[in-house]
């Protein structure tokens, strides 16, 4: 599935090279404090949700085709989260950069675009449309591939969340010195979720100035507090909160579990 995904991305990139212009580009833009907002709650021990706009996922189908995205953002921000993640990949999320834009003008979170990024186009594109941080996939991208576009997004003053999956790519990711790293309990390979991928990888983890980002299969306050067990304190949850019918209120129950 993920070769699938790469290779229609792909095809997206090559259109967007006939019509975008890089000298639109404000790279002294601010940005909201995304790394910093977790990073300080982290450091007192106290659980931050980036709480996700997602319509659709390739594993689970349609999750709710009339979402509100202004609705849904405003009902995270109102119940506590930290940040919010706004899928923009339109094929197998359902998602838009509509999304992103609504989001943005709705809330004063700071917001991650979930997206499969491969070129630099794209990164360039997150910056005009007002994301604070980007989503590197470590499983999508060469190591030469992934630094460049990690230095493209520091010297746009965007942060990066780093995502990984095994050992292999934790290590690779941590020799770049990057400091907002997702573990994915779900293999992108195969779909299986399972949280104690987060528990293993975290053991690998000893920077205090590194957040720890989980993501995927959070359902439950007991998954927050089995993973706060392991020095987790941060979680991206999507599924759950779309489905939620008061996910201000679910919210609250994470960031107390």
């Amino acid at each position: 599935m993920l070769d699938e995904i790469i290779k229609n991305k792909l095809k997206e990139v090559s259109q967007l090279k006939s019509s975008f212009d890089i000298s639109k580009i404000d790279a002294s833009a601010p940005k909201r404090p995304f790394y910093e907002s977790l990073l300080s709650r982290q450091g007192n021990k106290k659980n931050s949700i980036i709480a996700e706009i997602k319509k659709r996922s390739p594993s689970k189908g349609m999750l709710d085709r009339n979402l509100n995205v202004s609705e849904k953002a405003l009902q995270y921000e109102a119940g506590g989260a930290s940040c919010l993640s706004v899928l923009t990949e339109k094929d197998y999320f359902n998602g838009s950069i509509d999304d992103l834009l609504v989001a943005k003008k709705s809330v004063n979170l700071p917001i991650l675009r979930k997206d499969f990024i491969i070129d630099p186009l794209q990164v360039y594109q997150s910056k005009m449309i007002g994301a604070d941080c980007i989503l590197l996939i470590a499983s999508a991208l060469s190591h030469k591939s992934f630094e460049e576009l990690y230095s493209l997004a520091a010297s746009l003053n965007l942060d990066v969340l780093a995502e990984v999956h095994d050992i292999d790519e934790l290590d690779f990711v941590k020799s770049l010195g990057i400091k907002l790293l997702g573990i994915n309990n779900r293999n992108l390979k195969t779909f299986e979720v399972d949280i104690d991928t987060s528990v293993h990888l975290s053991t690998h983890i000893t920077n205090e100035d590194t957040v720890i980002v989980s993501e995927s299969g959070i359902h439950t306050p007991e998954d927050v507090s089995k993973l706060n067990k392991s020095g987790i304190f941060t979680f991206l949850i999507g599924e759950h909160l779309i489905k939620s019918t008061n996910a201000s209120n679910e919210i609250g129950e994470f960031i107390n579990a």
